[in-house]
């Protein structure tokens, strides 16, 4: 049983190689908040802007998350160099 056991531990199991780049997590938690508050943002301004719909409200709100995106990025660049 002693053989058995030790087969199925988790230390025979490779070891991972893949790994996020170090500081990632700040970056994902930025463009999470940049996220929510471009496509709040947009939202409300297509809201205001355009009341009569027709797709303008979407297309803000998905302006303010490709601007969050696009910020994020720069900056997850810009900490790469």
């Amino acid at each position: 049983m002693a053989e058995e056991s030790s087969s199925s531990s988790p230390a025979a199991t490779p070891p991972n190689a893949w790994k996020l780049p170090e500081g990632i997590e700040d970056h994902i938690e930025d463009g999470l908040i940049k996220s929510a508050v471009g496509a709040t943002v947009g939202g409300v301004f297509g809201m205001i802007l355009f009341r009569s719909g027709g797709g303008m409200r979407s297309a803000s709100v998905a302006a303010g998350v490709g601007a969050a995106v696009g910020s994020t990025y720069e900056r997850f660049m810009a900490s790469q160099k």
